[in-house]
């Protein structure tokens, strides 16, 4: 009898075991299920940057330039039309349709049936597949169009695809791509309820003269939900944005599980914005700040790293890695 009751025991255990598993993977997958449109509930802006000409006294069509300017592209879900038996949402020229089964994102630049509509983002893609940039991605690559998927993951709890391009590779801030492309944030990938990197129109929707911008910020019902790098911010024109330095705000503790203390080192007085951003560029938290000192509660946050960016009203900023335990 004792022994019987023994083996019931382990049975019973490795029983429990086998669920409590199953759980963590049912919890997972719930997670990663969790499908969030590319879409705002009503509205949504993307500000895009595109490469500009500047026709100086000085220009030399063979000399790479770094004049830029920024578009805003708003979408709301009133605005539709019907072509070909889809249901596209507008802004001007520009219509956008999603597959919310796949993760897909299509547009199209004229409500003619017989233009082309082009696959901006796949999120169902795996490791190792291609991917065709739509004609006119000027900004992204200058002989090849095909992207290879590198990397698929989910960033807590929403799925990036990392990409990189099979063929030479240009960037338009610089001729010397490089070092911005870490420095800033910027790389080839899909994100889950943003889209692309690369911004959604090209030449021949809104007449410029490269196609296809970095995608600078992502506004959802009017909240902001996701910036590519604090210093570029969601507009760019060729000027430099003044950074407070290093010293001037410190933050403990980091690591930090749930109140972090923000303190300034300044006589002036303080008034801004903290924003924390994940590693891909999604706004996490934005909080108003006033006072030299401050706490701010992360405990809801998933561990991780995240980048703090302080803004003030002259739109000075500064920027602290944070890790979350």
């Amino acid at each position: 009898m004792e022994k019987t009751k023994t083996q019931t025991e382990k049975v019973s255990g490795r029983f429990g075991a086998a669920l409590a598993m199953m759980a963590i993977l049912l919890a997972n997958f719930s997670l990663q299920a969790q499908y969030e449109s590319f879409f705002g509930r009503e509205t949504w802006t993307y500000d895009i940057d595109y490469l500009m000409t500047c026709y100086t006294d000085e220009y030399d069509p063979n000399v790479f330039n770094t004049c830029c300017a920024t578009f805003s592209f708003d979408f709301h879900r009133d605005d539709t039309v019907k072509i070909g038996g889809n249901t596209y949402y507008h802004y001007h020229s520009v219509f956008l349709r999603e597959d919310t089964v796949a993760g897909r994102l299509y547009a199209r630049y004229g409500t003619d049936e017989t233009d082309d509509e082009y696959l901006l983002c796949d999120l169902s893609l795996s490791v190792g597949d291609t991917f065709f940039l739509p004609d006119g991605t000027a900004h992204w690559n200058w002989f090849d169009y095909k992207m290879i998927v590198d990397s698929v993951g989910y960033i807590y709890g929403k799925k990036v695809i990392n990409l990189s391009l099979d063929g030479a590779f240009d960037f338009f801030y610089s001729p010397d791509a490089a070092q911005y492309l870490s420095a800033y944030n910027i790389s080839l990938r899909f994100m889950e309820g943003i889209g692309p990197i690369y911004g959604i129109s090209p030449t021949s929707a809104v007449s410029l003269e490269q196609a296809f911008g970095l995608l600078l910020c992502m506004h959802k019902d009017d909240t902001l939900c996701y910036m590519t790098h604090e210093t570029l911010g969601c507009a760019q024109f060729g000027a430099d944005i003044p950074q407070y330095p290093q010293s001037y705000l410190q933050v403990y503790p980091n690591p930090v599980d749930g109140q972090l203390t923000l303190e300034f080192v300044t006589e002036e007085e303080i008034s801004g914005t903290v924003m924390v951003r994940d590693i891909v560029g999604r706004v996490c938290r934005l909080f108003p700040v006033n006072d030299k000192k401050t706490v701010l509660d992360m405990s809801a946050l998933p561990q991780g790293v995240y980048m703090l960016t302080f803004t003030d009203r002259q739109n000075r900023k500064i920027t602290k890695k944070i890790v979350k335990q």
